[in-house]
């Protein structure tokens, strides 16, 4: 298992970490497991979109001939 050190934990979420693990019949420690498993349930997994496909073929002259033109084109 591994440890977690919360440190600067403000006084009035631990007071009411003790109140919900009481109401619970946890310990503390218990009870924000409980909560970290709950809510990273919840959260929808991160997922990359699908790679953009160009329209023309990218090559070395096509870049070349952009930045070129764009340079070109500056006031």
């Amino acid at each position: 298992m591994s440890a977690v050190i919360v440190r600067n934990l403000p006084p009035v979420v631990h007071e009411r970490l003790r109140y919900e693990a009481h109401h619970h019949h946890r310990s503390v420690n218990r009870e924000i497991i409980a909560i970290l498993e709950k809510e990273l349930v919840r959260a929808r997994p991160f997922e990359l979109p699908p790679p953009v496909k160009p329209l023309v073929p990218i090559d070395g002259r096509r870049i070349a001939e952009t930045i070129r033109k764009a340079r070109d084109t500056r006031p």
